[in-house]
């Protein structure tokens, strides 16, 4: 937030899940963290072609989604499906079914023999699954609070990061304006529970409570909506006070 550069060095070989157009002829956007986030509706069916294009066997595993066991996307030892071990240069097509009572947003991550390093360098993407016909925000934010730790970096030091980036100004940005219905999706994918506090918001829990601050745990994906009312610059983060001042924190800027 003081537009400081971090010190030492900051830069290392990510893995990141990325969207290509068909038989893999050219990516469709640059590679982040997230991956490319997975859209359905109530009754679709996600059909993932996936190519490994890593140095050692990764996979996709889905959470929330049904599935046959052949594509769980786990690595089972000597009881191991095809779509468990997906090796260097080989591909996979994995079909998992978004049928009633799989609404919400999930996490999808690798989860092959290698785990947990490539998800710690970046292996990691959203599923949002809605009901059919229903009405939808005005604005999603999806955002995953996770760690960039040394042994999967060969950085000096961890970074507790948002989306891949750590400290406001380099975490994502959300924006809104008054009176728009605002979603926002959170998801913890590391060893750590996380909390998410919006500064100047509230909102209603599914039990009734108005709560500003909710606790997630280690795959855990959390909804919330509210009606923007309050116009400003405010600060989201995780209020674990160690994780948001080694970097989990952002800006959530809403205009008139």
């Amino acid at each position: 937030m003081m537009d400081e550069r971090v010190t030492g060095r900051t830069r290392f070989q990510a893995l990141c899940y990325r969207a290509y157009s068909a038989d893999w002829a050219a990516p469709l956007a640059p590679a982040a963290m997230p991956g490319p986030l997975l859209e359905a509706e109530t009754g679709d069916t996600i059909v993932v072609n996936f190519r490994n294009r890593t140095g050692g066997p990764v996979t996709m595993h889905p959470h929330g989604v049904f599935y046959t066991a052949d594509m769980d996307g786990a690595y089972k030892g000597r009881f191991t499906d095809p779509g468990g071990f997906v090796k260097p240069g080989a591909t996979f097509r994995y079909v998992w079914d978004c049928r009633p009572g799989t609404e919400g947003v999930w996490p999808y991550h690798d989860h092959g023999p290698l785990d947990p390093l490539p998800l710690y360098k970046g292996l990691f993407g959203l599923i949002h699954v809605r009901a059919k016909d229903a009405p939808r925000a005005d604005v999603d934010h999806y955002l995953v609070l996770h760690s960039l730790i040394p042994a999967a970096t060969g950085l000096r030091r961890i970074f507790h990061t948002i989306n891949g980036r750590a400290y406001a100004g380099n975490t994502p940005t959300l924006t809104a304006r008054v009176g728009q219905r605002v979603a926002q999706h959170v998801v913890a994918l590391n060893n750590d529970f996380h909390t998410y506090h919006l500064h100047g918001h509230r909102w209603t829990a599914p039990d009734g409570r108005v709560v500003d601050n909710v606790t997630i745990g280690p795959g855990d994906a959390y909804s919330l909506e509210f009606t923007e009312d309050n116009p400003g610059r405010w600060f989201y983060h995780c209020h674990v006070f160690s994780h948001l001042h080694e970097g989990m924190n952002g800006w959530y800027v809403v205009s008139p």
